[in-house]
């Protein structure tokens, strides 16, 4: 797969789809951005910002095409990036290690040069650590999807209030900016599912599903750049701190009819056609002369473990969990440690309605894994689930019925070996799968009347 950068210009706003959003930042606060193009009410809000703790020094060997003379544009494919240029670009060399905004952000080092002709040269390439681009530096990167739908709303009612020409153009690129950026992303939708057969369904008997599971993001990323010592000046990473955030809901309702005796495990993204990982938008930012380019990746999760038993009769229960959840890991000298902070409640009901002996269970786990990447190579993996669990059952003489609802919360975080390069990889590569402390939370209890007998007045 080529993409094409078309010089300087792929650093102002790119285009604009529901599916995903790419582009660069404005001016922010502590970040320098080459424009000296003045507010304009028609151009809408770049995602995320970055605080600027300590400014970021690239090393002799570095260098950013895309800001040089006579730079065109760029084509990036594996291991291979071709630079077009006007004849006056400074020629490259093995060991030059590159930067740039190119396909999501790319950190690599030239190992040969082949010119294609007098204005396109093709560089093999390998990736390059990120102490081999950058050799002293310290920011961090903040994303909240809510917020930026926030700021997108903010801008559109300033531009009208300006009477902005091409409003309803302004108006519709914000609409899709806003589902672009993940605002509410809705990791499943799932209305009236037929339960396979598996799970005890018969042709006496019906079951079906309703799942629905929402994700607010947020994401902060800070990367910290050093010399080893005060004698020693040679980079290190000291601190990479991933963590994800936000707001999970997971809503599941349970309906069955007839008889149906049988439990089991469903994959409901399978169930719902499968589903596909969703990208929040690149954030891109220029922080002096260094690109800093973050991309990630939301990749949904979703399961039900179900237990059904009754016989010519009619079940419904449906539980709602939310959560709100801070989980991730931080690397500072050498050493990993793990952040959780989460937070939650349940609710939910239950109806059955004929008398017998009955009993239905059902647990929804539904969430997204978050796969941030610094120049499309360096960060772990964190993964938010929470689920919403409803059980519902009939004893003797079955004149009522009781249900209980909770809910809970889990993460983890993992690296995978080789996502990133040169030191760092064997740091990461040494990160197995970490699973967070489990929450859980209790819901309302249920109950209500089956049948009306003198056995039924009797205190149990």
């Amino acid at each position: 797969m080529k993409t094409t950068l078309p010089g300087s210009r792929a650093l102002t706003t790119r285009l604009i789809s529901a599916a995903f959003v790419a582009f660069s930042a404005p001016q922010l606060a502590a970040c320098a951005v080459e424009s000296s193009d003045a507010a304009d009410p028609t151009e809408l809000p770049a995602p995320g910002a970055v605080d600027v703790v300590r400014p970021l020094t690239l090393s002799e060997r570095a260098r950013v095409p895309e800001k040089e003379p006579g730079f065109v544009a760029a084509v990036l494919e594996d291991h291979e990036l071709v630079i077009t240029h006007d004849g006056s670009m400074p020629p490259f060399a093995a060991g030059d290690v590159l930067g740039g905004t190119q396909g999501g952000g790319y950190l690599a080092r030239v190992v040969s040069v082949r010119a294609l002709d007098a204005t396109r040269v093709a560089l093999e390439t390998t990736p390059a650590p990120l102490t081999e681009f950058i050799t002293e530096g310290h920011f961090h990167v903040h994303y909240d999807a809510r917020e930026y739908a926030r700021a997108i709303d903010d801008h559109l009612a300033r531009a009208r209030e300006l009477g902005a020409e091409d409003g309803e153009q302004i108006a519709s690129a914000a609409e899709a900016l806003k589902i672009a950026s993940g605002a509410s992303m809705k990791l499943l939708d799932l209305s009236s599912a037929s339960l396979p057969a598996s799970c005890g369904v018969t042709a006496h008997g019906t079951a079906a599903l309703d799942v629905t599971a929402e994700l607010s993001p947020a994401l902060d990323l800070e990367v910290h750049i050093g010399p080893r010592g005060k004698l020693n000046p040679v980079p290190e990473l000291k601190q990479l701190r991933l963590v994800a955030s936000g707001q999970l809901d997971v809503s599941a309702r349970l309906h069955g009819a007839g008889t149906v005796t049988g439990s089991c495990a469903v994959d409901l993204l399978e169930l719902a056609g499968g589903a596909l990982s969703v990208p929040l938008p690149t954030l891109t930012f220029w922080v002096g002369p260094v690109p800093v380019v973050v991309t990630t990746d939301v990749v949904p999760r979703a399961k039900a473990d179900l237990g059904l038993s009754f016989t010519a009769a009619e079940v419904e229960a449906e539980a709602q969990a939310t959560a709100e959840i801070e989980a991730g890991v931080d690397y500072r000298n050498g050493k990993w440690s793990t952040i959780w902070e989460p937070s939650g409640s349940a609710s939910g009901s239950a109806s059955i309605g004929a008398p017998g002996q009955i009993t239905a269970s059902g647990k929804v786990s539904a969430g997204a894994e978050l796969r941030a990447r610094l120049y499309g190579i360096v960060g772990p993996n964190v993964g938010l689930e929470a689920y919403a669990r409803v059980t519902a059952e009939t004893a003797p003489p079955y004149c009522s019925y009781g249900a209980r609802i909770d809910g809970g919360v889990r993460a983890y975080a993992e690296a995978v070996a080789g996502v990133s390069v040169g030191p760092l990889d064997l740091t990461l590569a040494r990160l197995d799968l970490v699973d967070l402390e489990l929450l859980h939370f209790d819901g309302p209890h249920a109950s209500g009347q089956l049948r009306d007998a003198p056995e039924c007045d009797v205190e149990p």
